[in-house]
């Protein structure tokens, strides 16, 4: 036996922002809503695909995240995805990364790390 990841939990202090920006950024849809919390996933329910649900908690992010999202282009080239990522509200972070290193990390509208990888699917 073994479990089954069906859902990554992101804190945040504004679940509504932050789950639109990932459904533009994955195409996915709000599955669920209540106060404080959002839950997305993919348009089909009946997918296999991972949810994520934004909570919200009163404080702010504080440091680099210990555990982040990889994104990897569907159809498009790394640079027209991040220059979309940028357009929806990611901006360019430093994590200490080098410069000559093939993904470019990017953080969502409340500062949350993630990594778009080169080579489109």
């Amino acid at each position: 036996m073994a479990s089954v990841l069906s859902e990554i939990s992101v804190d945040c202090t504004n679940p509504m922002l932050l789950a639109r920006f990932w459904c533009e950024v994955l195409d996915f849809k709000v599955q669920e809503e209540e106060v404080g919390l959002v839950t997305i996933g993919a348009p089909d329910e009946n997918s296999a695909t991972i949810v994520l649900t934004f909570a919200q908690v009163p404080e702010p992010k504080l440091g680099k995240n210990r555990l982040h999202l990889d994104v990897r282009p569907h159809g498009t080239d790394q640079q027209q995805e991040v220059d979309r990522l940028l357009s929806l509200g990611a901006s360019y972070t430093d994590v200490g990364q080098d410069e000559d290193v093939s993904w470019v990390v990017l953080a969502d509208p409340e500062g949350n790390e993630f990594c778009v990888l080169a080579g489109a699917i």
